[in-house]
């Protein structure tokens, strides 16, 4: 009964930070990226085209298990967030105003000298494989890009990319 009650505040809690959709395994992983037409990079311009702005955050996931589509969250000129969904496989996209941008997101992309794109770019380059997700952060004070990498052995790294110069900071197994 204690294990079960665990286990499903777990759930809960990983389910409220987001977390539990990265919790895939390598083959989930691999399916998702065999099915997505799109890359990363490219959903990526898919929602700056719909909602001109910033991204700050993107990632691969399979709505519910539906179809892939790559979730984002763009901060406009304005200071508004907007949630962009792409489909993976058709490009179109979905988008819902998220309220306006919260101000350590905005002092982040103040602080940012490249773009989600080019840590992209930077981190596949040191890394090879496939981005599936990217976002904006601060690890230790360095403003930094976080990109998941999925490589054809179906092993997923995490790769900082600091955001003043797109130097790898460092890359680790997730």
């Amino acid at each position: 009964m204690r294990f079960s009650l665990r286990l499903t505040a777990l759930s809960l809690t990983l389910a409220a930070t987001g977390q539990l959709a990265m919790a895939k395994s390598s083959s989930e992983w691999q399916l998702l990226v065999a099915q997505s037409k799109l890359s990363l990079s490219q959903a990526v311009e898919q929602a700056t085209q719909a909602v001109p702005g910033t991204v700050i955050d993107a990632a691969l996931d399979d709505d519910e298990h539906q179809a892939p589509r790559y979730e984002l969250e763009i901060i406009t000129a304005t200071g508004n967030r907007i949630e962009v969904q792409v489909d993976a496989v058709s490009g179109l996209t979905v988008q819902q105003p998220d309220g306006k941008a919260k101000s350590k997101d905005m002092e982040r992309l103040k602080a940012a000298k490249i773009g989600l794109q080019q840590a992209i770019e930077a981190a596949t380059a040191h890394t090879p494989g496939t981005a599936i997700a990217a976002e904006l952060d601060q690890h230790w004070g360095t403003i930094s890009y976080q990109v998941n990498v999925l490589q054809a052995d179906g092993q997923l790294m995490e790769v900082k990319v600091n955001a003043a110069n797109a130097q790898v900071l460092r890359s680790k197994r997730d």
